[in-house]
């Protein structure tokens, strides 16, 4: 019977998945988060309760595992090749300008290495770094309810007419980074401590050292205080290109299988053991060891290490076996 379990990373390429940049401003009409992260550890979905120990010398069976699993070959539908609004645009302004040189204080709205699809075609997507730099900044705080005014006796600036440096402040500070995932929150948005941009200084500045000001933004009034407290920011460029791979998704699945696919055939009995457990299991299930794992999955984990596995964030191996092509994904949980 299996246990409660959490899946561990092993030393093979695994999915690192999520968000592609920081985001500092926050929505806590639910909850107070913090800047999205980049990895995500999967999980199992079933969870039963665990076999408790009968007397002393007892232990749970299966506190640890080791599964194998086999899916149908489908690239189009395993690779992320559709994205967020905000980074289909800049896909669409890559293409269209034939490549985009972008500076950024969160971290590349897209990765090297992905695959994208646009107007049937997939392209390959190259991310260079161009460098870094430190640019000047100052501490600000921010808040934002929905139905908010100014108090009375107190005027809403509006923002077309602040100067460009507090303009391009708040424009990180509301919005996040340019090409950003996420929108505007609808209830409430709230910013504590964040460092504002100002890479050309604060002679021009309204809003540093002011204290309490109130903007008009979109139909939004927000309350603003940005000091005089230096906080510097760092600032990353990007040169992104793209490389168009198929014409169409048949294209596309034989593009992937060119350059990814493995053939399974120079096998040990033991791991063709595992293997064909997996081909029976099905695409719900997978092949599981329990506790001790299976000289077959051994040598299977072995072998793949020194394999050319997907690309992030995607994980696993494209194989060929018994002339069939799948998905491989190997993986570890304990209890």
């Amino acid at each position: 019977m299996r246990t409660r379990r959490s899946l561990l990373t092993v030393a093979i390429p695994l999915l690192v998945g999520g968000c592609l940049t920081d985001m500092p401003a926050t929505d806590s009409s639910e909850t107070s988060s913090t800047p999205e992260s980049t990895g995500d550890a999967p999980s199992t979905s079933d969870q039963p309760t665990s076999n408790q120990p009968t007397d002393g010398l007892s232990t749970p069976e299966c506190v640890q595992g080791y599964t194998v699993s086999l899916s149908a070959f489908a690239p189009t539908r395993q690779f992320p090749t559709t994205f967020r609004p905000s980074q289909q645009r800049l896909l669409e302004r890559i293409i269209a300008e034939d490549g985009v040189a972008l500076q950024t204080y969160g971290r590349p709205p897209l990765r090297d290495g992905q695959y994208a699809e646009h107007e049937a075609a997939y392209y390959h997507v190259e991310v260079d770094r161009l460098g870094t730099e430190e640019v000047p900044g100052r501490l600000a705080a921010l808040s934002w309810e929905n139905g908010q005014t100014a108090p009375a006796g107190e005027t809403a600036i509006a923002y077309s007419n602040l100067p460009a440096v507090d303009q391009r402040a708040l424009d990180l500070l509301i919005h996040g980074p340019e090409y950003s995932p996420k929108g505007l929150p609808t209830q409430r948005l709230s910013v504590s401590d964040a460092p504002a941009p100002y890479p050309d200084g604060i002679d021009d500045s309204t809003l540093v050292g002011a204290g309490t000001t109130w903007v008009e933004w979109d139909d939004r009034v927000y309350d603003i205080t940005i000091s005089d407290e230096a906080e510097s920011l760092t600032r990353r460029g990007y040169d992104y290109s793209v490389t168009q791979v198929a014409t169409s998704e048949a294209e596309f699945q034989e593009f992937v299988a060119d350059r990814y696919l493995i053939a399974l055939d120079d096998l040990s009995s033991e791991e063709r053991s595992v293997l064909d457990r997996a081909v029976d299991a099905g695409e719900d299930d997978h092949y599981e060891d329990c506790n001790e794992p299976s000289p077959g999955y051994t040598q299977l984990r072995q072998r793949m290490k020194n394999e050319r596995g997907l690309p992030n964030p995607q994980s696993g191996w494209y194989v060929t076996y018994e002339g069939e092509r799948y998905l491989l994904d190997i993986g570890e949980w304990v209890v």
